[in-house]
Parts: structure tokens; C-alpha cells; sequence
């Protein structure tokens, strides 16, 4: 949340609970080859304000990996859906957008130890 807004974290469908369904399923190849890739469980969310939001979830804890918004398809897109962010997110797991991949990458690995983070305030120590 930006400072200053005038929703808390209670208040915000995101986090509080509320929001649009989560797309787990692996028959959707971008979140079979996430799996396949991270050894994780992955789900992709529809936000507000054209945003589409990719989590990790492990031990029942969700982590954010990354945020898609109309610019990640093109400049001049005014909006995107979730198909849109799967499609990128396939194109970069079989080779074609090295960069997202390497976003990816590095994403999780951040989101991972959110969670690992979190977990261990909770007493749970292994966590791999």
C-alpha cells in the first residue's frame, strides 16, 4: 500500500480476503511449468486497476512474486487479463522473453524468503 492511502490492509480485497478467485490449477501450462520450474505452488489473481498478481504459496502463506500491468503487453495497452499475464509468463518459461524470466527468477527467490521470514516468526523452523 502507498503511504498515505486511505485503505488499510483490513480494508483492501488483496489482502483482506475478499478479492477475485485465484487461478491454481495445473492444467493451465503457465502455472504447471512455474511448478515445474520452482518446486512450488503458484496462484494468478485479478487485482485492481488493470493488474493481474502472481503469488507463491507455501505452508498455506502467500507471497506476491509480481504485479502485471497493461504496459507489460504493449506501451499503448489500456488493459490486461489474466490469460495475457499466463501467455507471458509461458512465453518466458519455454525461452522466449529471457528477461522476464530472469524477473522471475529473482522474484521468487525474494518471495521465498518472505515467506521463510514469516514462517520462522512463527516458529516454524524448516521450511524448505
Amino acid at each position: 500500500m502507498a503511504s498515505g492511502s486511505n485503505v488499510s490492509r483490513k480494508d483492501d480485497p488483496l489482502f483482506s480476503g475478499r478479492g477475485s478467485p485465484a487461478l491454481m490449477s495445473l492444467k493451465e501450462p503457465a502455472i504447471r511449468m512455474l511448478r515445474e520450474r520452482y518446486s512450488e505452488s503458484f496462484a494468478v489473481t485479478s487485482g485492481k486497476e488493470n493488474q493481474i498478481h502472481l503469488f507463491l504459496i507455501k505452508l498455506s502463506l502467500w507471497a506476491l512474486v509480481r504485479t502485471f500491468v497493461p504496459k507489460d503487453l504493449d506501451q499503448s495497452a489500456k488493459s490486461i487479463r489474466i490469460g495475457d499475464a499466463l501467455s507471458r509468463i509461458e512465453n518466458a518459461l519455454n525461452g522466449s522473453d529471457p528477461e522476464l524470466l530472469q524477473s522471475l527468477d529473482t522474484s521468487v527467490s525474494k518471495a521465498r524468503s518472505r515467506i521463510t521470514a514469516k514462517a520462522e516468526e512463527f516458529g516454524k523452523k524448516d521450511v524448505t
